[in-house]
């Protein structure tokens, strides 16, 4: 997937680059009602880019799904298992324990990978426009 931002900084091999609205956005906008602010990313500058140039970023979709596996899928998959095992005790305090004991540590796993693996993955990019 190809994006079109502007750099708006550099720090060594990477740049902060300013991201641009696009028609996708047009019926959505949910990251303007999460985040109020514009929307910026790390990417790795092996272009050489300088700030104000107009660029072109490369995002590799099987990154992107891998990350939302771990964002999305494991808090889910917590959410299931805590109902399945819960599902079998008797005394309603313990299944409240069980839910949230599984709920929690997925969905803080889950972070924690998708945070680390969203680290050592960067956007390149990939051309000045």
């Amino acid at each position: 997937m190809k994006e079109i931002g502007k750099v708006i900084e550099i720090n060594g091999d990477i740049a902060i680059v300013l991201m641009e609205d696009r028609g996708k956005c047009e019926g959505c906008n949910l990251c303007k009602k999460i985040l109020p602010r514009e929307p910026k990313i790390e990417a790795e500058n092996i272009i050489k880019a300088n700030v104000g140039d107009i660029v072109e970023v490369e995002i590799n979709e099987d990154d992107l799904f891998k990350i939302s596996v771990f964002i999305y899928g494991f808090p889910l998959l917590g959410f299931i298992l805590g109902v399945i095992f819960a599902y079998f005790l008797k005394i309603i305090f313990l299944k409240i324990i069980i839910f949230l004991i599984f709920f929690t540590s997925f969905w803080l796993i889950g972070f924690q990978k998708g945070k680390t693996y969203s680290q050592k993955i960067k956007p390149k990019i990939a051309s000045k426009i």
